[in-house]
């Protein structure tokens, strides 16, 4: 198959913009699509009245529109993301499995990401978070369509990190002294320290996960303020690191369902922070969706996130 049509990757942008204010039919919309890692259908109280952690997230459901039949194009990490940006699952747009550190590829070069169209139509367009799409030469988001970009290339748990937070098995951290001292696991990848890129600058090698939350919501903050001083509309592409292990919650948990319930009202706070900035600089005019990648991971046991109702004997293991 060709490249798809610029026209063809706008559907998405034009069914949201439908979505959008009436007042927004003068002036061109933003777009700010938050996309959770790993959470559950029940991690959200708008889904299952049993979960208390997300007081922001049910707000925005309830105020909002909540779509109840809508499905991720994968099961895995970079095909959801590939599908998300190009509007094409797997099958078309090249992406099939997840990419690791070692991989050289990426998204396909003759794709075209919504970023690379919105971009064309003069928005700004940022990309804060997670990639998993290629991270070598034009695979890099500064190449596929935004302006900035702010996160990791790939999963955190990719890389060792000097704060290794909960997991199962749990991560050895990053070596101090020498190569010598590194803890050889067969499930963890300890040869590469996890990056923290600014656009395509290396800012911090390991990441510190305990501060990755805080200044994905700072950046977030400051690219939609300074896309509003512009006056550009803007497309903002926030990839949290929330709910995928290591979770590393600010808080001890306060409730049953321990670290990953404080984890869960930790990226909870932070969807409720880009809320209250975007009422400030583009209330009416900005379509703020939020969607997860790809359902929780069973195997992580309590530090996974909950299905709701959805426990077949398909979903336990496969979803």
């Amino acid at each position: 198959m060709g490249t798809p049509s610029p026209r063809a990757v706008l559907v998405l942008a034009v069914a949201l913009a439908g979505l959008s204010a009436p007042r927004a039919a003068c002036k061109q919309p933003n777009f700010i699509v938050i996309l959770a890692d790993d959470v559950g259908w029940g991690d959200l109280g708008a889904n299952w009245a049993e979960t208390k952690e997300t007081p922001n997230l049910d707000e925005l459901a309830a105020s909002g529109t909540r779509f109840v039949d809508f499905h991720s194009a994968a099961s895995t990490c970079s095909p959801s993301r590939a599908s998300l940006l190009t509007g094409r699952l797997g099958a078309r747009n090249g992406v099939t499995h997840n990419f690791a550190i070692t991989s050289v590829g990426g998204l396909p070069m003759n794709e075209t990401t919504l970023a690379e169209v919105l971009q064309e139509a003069g928005y700004s367009t940022g990309a804060i978070g997670k990639w998993h799409l290629g991270h070598h030469g034009h695979h890099h988001p500064s190449f596929r369509g935004f302006d900035y970009y702010f996160g990791i290339p790939y999963s955190h748990d990719m890389g060792c990190t000097d704060t290794p937070g909960y997991n199962h098995p749990p991560c050895p951290p990053c070596p101090r002294h020498s190569t010598a001292a590194r803890v050889a696991r067969k499930d963890c990848y300890t040869g590469v320290a996890l990056p923290l890129f600014e656009n395509v600058t290396i800012v911090q090698q390991p990441v510190n996960l305990s501060s990755l939350t805080a200044r994905y919501a700072e950046e977030a903050a400051r690219f939609i303020r300074r896309a509003s001083d512009s006056g550009r509309p803007f497309f903002l592409y926030l990839a949290l690191a929330h709910m995928h292990v290591p979770l590393v919650p600010p808080l001890p948990p306060t409730s049953g369902r321990g670290i990953y319930g404080a984890a869960l009202r930790e990226m909870d706070a932070l969807v409720g922070r880009i809320k209250r900035v975007t009422d400030s600089h583009g209330k009416g005019n900005t379509l703020l969706w939020f969607a997860g990648d790809n359902g929780p991971w069973a195997q992580k046991c309590e530090l996974a996130g909950s299905p709701g109702p959805f426990v077949g004997a398909w979903q336990k293991q496969r979803g």
